[in-house]
């Protein structure tokens, strides 16, 4: 038997507002991403420094969905992701005024705990509204969110060096930063057209069905094991997303230094970082996003498993690549990088909607769980990857934070693997360690049950 409820007016409307409204969100997410070279460089700020804000945006981001998930489900309201929006629009827009780490460090956990808040009760009403077309309309709103991502990281660096040009020639980051601000008011008015666009759409807008889960108990225990292996595979994934985030920006840095013979970074020059990591960042997006959405639209069921693995293997392939095309053809440095970041992007983003899709198919009647695990659960956790990565670039000695007890374990290790240990193995071993894990994210879904998936492919 089916019920349901009335839908609110105009759901084709609200829908691709909501969808426009994600693309603004994700344009605001990756604006501190962006400029964090030039951030870097006005607040002084250490690559450990850095490594642990990139750390602290995924906790923030990925940790606050489950509850507003849950918080929307229990109240019944979708005002949140409007909320979340406006948090969002006014901690980023005013990234400018930090005049040290702790105070970025509050305005970017702020800022991105915002956009965390705005997915979830914004994913469920493009679904609600969308009715039988609501598998391209997710799609669609995954895609949008790239988008914005691509956007943000590419046209935020000039922006900033746009408005913060002096008179004279010379780039005041100071005053471009503080320019972030007149972003505000257009996002703030696209939180009103959202909030109009969501009100009145509640998860049980639309029809549903209910669904028979009186499994046997294997049947039960082989579902659960396919979504706990998505579920570790997407933890992995993510944290290899947050780790090349922060390697393409200390590989930016590198590169600016070594093309101007410069010993260090100066104003001017760290504006040059910003504009390269930009379009790194921004070519992740791309690889992200356009494998998505092409997944999403044409993968049959007898190949779901092979680009769970497939994929990956590719990223890891692309990662690696990088080093040696630096190392090689430095001419061919940048090129080779930015082909390398789309390719990652494909490796680790592609089949993130694939995987929810998955996951809600194993478990039907708990799709907000599984959709919750596979998106937040796994970003929550995402902040180990530029941890490590950062300490295998510049090792445990340099981070002064690092327990005596530890330090004192990695000196009393043969002197071929303490050293590196202690002293780091240089920006290329950080890449070369991502690769590796996301080689590693692949090799687990091979124990996906190929028969469950293809025999759940309809549901």
């Amino acid at each position: 038997m089916s019920h349901g409820t009335r839908q609110p007016a105009l759901p084709r409307l609200r829908s691709s507002l909501t969808i426009g409204a994600h693309f603004v969100v994700d344009v605001f997410s990756f604006i501190p991403i962006a400029l964090m070279p030039a951030l870097a460089f006005l607040l002084d700020i250490a690559p450990e420094q850095k490594a642990l804000l990139f750390g602290i945006g995924s906790v923030a981001s990925g940790g606050i969905q489950p509850i507003v998930a849950w918080l929307s489900d229990k109240l019944h309201t979708t005002a949140i992701g409007t909320i979340g929006m406006v948090v969002a629009v006014l901690a980023i827009g005013n990234l400018g005024q930090a005049e040290s780490f702790t105070e970025l460090m509050i305005l970017y956990g702020v800022g991105v705990a915002g956009v965390g808040a705005y997915h979830p009760p914004a994913a469920a009403a493009v679904g609600a509204l969308a009715g039988k077309h609501r598998a391209r309309w997710i799609a669609l709103f995954f895609l949008f969110g790239m988008l914005g991502g691509i956007v943000g990281n590419k046209f935020t660096p000039d922006y900033v060096q746009a408005l913060g040009r002096a008179p004279d020639g010379t780039i005041d980051l100071r005053n471009g930063l503080l320019d972030l601000r007149y972003t505000i008011p257009v996002g703030l008015a696209v939180a009103v057209v959202l909030a109009w666009s969501l009100h009145g759409v509640s998860r049980n807008s639309r029809r549903s069905t209910p669904v028979d889960t009186h499994w046997d108990p294997p049947e039960r225990k082989l579902r659960w094991r396919a979504v706990t292996l998505l579920y570790f595979s997407n933890m992995i994934r993510f944290g290899v997303n947050m780790s090349l985030i922060y390697l393409f920006t200390e590989w930016a840095d590198a590169v600016t230094l070594e093309r101007n013979n410069a010993p260090a970074l100066t104003e001017a020059l760290s504006a040059q970082s910003s504009h390269l990591n930009g379009n790194l960042q921004a070519a992740m997006q791309v690889g992200m996003g356009g494998g998505g959405i092409v997944l999403g639209f044409i993968l049959a069921a007898r190949f779901e498993k092979l680009v769970f693995f497939v994929l990956p293997l590719l990223g890891s392939f692309a990662i690696v690549a990088i080093t040696f095309a630096d190392n090689i053809a430095p001419e061919l440095a940048v090129p080779a990088a930015v082909t390398g970041s789309v390719l990652s992007g494909v490796g680790f983003g592609a089949v993130i909607p694939v995987s929810i899709s998955l996951a809600q198919r194993m478990l039907p009647h708990r799709m907000s769980l599984a959709s919750g695990l596979m998106l937040g659960g796994a970003w929550c956790f995402a902040f180990v990857g530029p941890l490590i990565v950062e300490t295998v670039q510049n090792g445990l000695a340099a981070k002064r934070r690092a327990p005596g007890w530890l330090l004192d374990w990695a000196r009393g290790l043969p002197e071929w693997l303490g050293g590196p240990l202690l002293d780091g193995m240089g920006l290329d071993a950080g890449f070369i360690a991502a690769a590796g894990a996301l080689f590693v994210a692949g090799l687990i879904t091979l124990w996906l049950p190929r028969d469950l998936m293809r025999r759940t492919h309809q549901d």
